[in-house]
């Protein structure tokens, strides 16, 4: 029998803040390893376009869903999520068992009438489900192309994004964001592309990346993308704090604003000092599966906790077995952890982390003031 929605939320954030070893209430599902992009600083690239007949089915997608109940955020990765055509009915299951609060799709924007078509097709079947679109620019024109492998992709990801924006006047609940990373090869334009971004694309969210490790492997570059990083979140700071908001300014909105206000800040601190200030979500909160059904708590750490083929599809059995436990005893001790700011694994650790509500009610007040500063002005 499924639970209510609110009981599924409740349970959800239950997980979220209770001590010890829980259910992951975050996941980072990769649905496929297929991409047709060539990105050099992608550190899935030995992995992409393999093992493609071992890829989880739907029916497999249905047990999954099942085993994992109640979710906060599930983000659909991969690869190119969009490229299975069968992405809707992977949905629609993590929908009806996990009714996450949120869902996120991290997409290529290269295949634009498919990706229309499939949050189309997500929207109608999962009514009230938030749903947010990341499409990935990392440079204007032929700059992107070339990061990316694919001639013409930078048009491509302007009409998804804008085909995209009407389809959020007919269901609200659709978000659409630009994810755009900086690193050693783009680190010179990457500025002037986010300022592009806010002045011409209808965004809700702006998300600078700064990638984990450089791919040109030089500290010096590093350095500088450290800094290239600060200047664009610094120059995004009036959409942070509301000042260039037009229209309703939600709760949720309030919530997405201070959370990622927070998550800047730590990514910068984190990135400079080679110290977290929070526990890492993953392992804890948050939970990797990649698409022939391998376990894990991280991307970047190569342990593989387990397989759900193996355990027919319980993954209690993976997440309280054995691997599960000595990868959460060795968090923050390994090489993989030293210094690492991995942008997903932030989020679920400012909720779960109480000296980080100060700081979030910090933002959110901030926001508010300026939110009241603006109306008085145009009053």
């Amino acid at each position: 029998m499924l639970m209510t929605p609110l009981r599924q939320r409740a349970t959800s954030l239950k997980r979220l803040m209770a001590p010890g070893a829980q259910m992951p209430v975050y996941l980072l599902m990769f649905v496929t390893n297929r991409c047709n992009a060539k990105c050099e600083h992608c550190f899935y690239w030995s992995e992409l376009n393999t093992k493609v007949k071992e890829e989880l089915s739907v029916p497999e997608f249905d047990s999954l869903a099942k085993n994992l109940g109640p979710m906060l955020q599930v983000t659909f990765t991969g690869g190119s999520p969009e490229l299975r055509k069968d992405l809707p009915d992977i949905v629609e299951r993590f929908y009806s068992y996990c009714r996450p609060a949120n869902m996120t799709f991290c997409m290529l924007g290269h295949a634009t009438a498919r990706i229309v078509e499939h949050v189309t097709e997500i929207l109608k079947r999962c009514p009230g489900q938030k749903v947010k679109i990341g499409i990935s620019l990392d440079g204007l024109g032929e700059d992107h192309d070339k990061l990316r492998g694919i001639p013409g992709l930078f048009d491509k990801v302007v009409a998804t994004v804008r085909e995209l924006a009407e389809l959020r006047k007919q269901y609200p609940n659709l978000r659409v964001d630009i994810g755009m990373t900086v690193h050693g090869m783009n680190y010179k334009n990457v500025g002037e592309a986010a300022r592009w971004v806010r002045a011409n694309l209808p965004v809700d969210v702006l998300k600078p990346i700064l990638v984990r490790g450089n791919p040109l492997n030089a500290k010096t570059i590093d350095d500088v993308c450290k800094t290239t990083y600060l200047s664009v979140i610094d120059r995004d700071s009036p959409w942070l704090k509301g000042t260039d908001r037009t229209g309703e300014f939600t709760p949720w909105d309030f919530l997405v604003h201070s959370k990622e206000k927070v998550s800047r800040d730590i990514v910068a601190e984190t990135s400079h000092s080679k110290t977290a200030p929070l526990l890492c979500a993953g392992g804890r909160e948050t939970a990797v599966i990649y698409p022939t059904g391998d376990v894990a708590g991280c991307e970047l750490r190569g342990d593989v906790l387990g397989n759900l083929r193996d355990h027919a599809f319980d993954f209690r059995k993976i997440w309280f077995g054995g691997k599960a436990n000595h990868f959460r005893a060795t968090s923050g001790q390994v090489p993989e952890c030293k210094g690492c700011y991995h942008h997903c694994f932030i989020s679920p650790a400012i909720f779960r982390t109480p000296k980080m509500w100060a700081r979030m009610a910090e933002a959110a007040w901030d926001i508010h003031n300026n939110l009241n500063s603006g109306s008085q002005l145009e009053a």
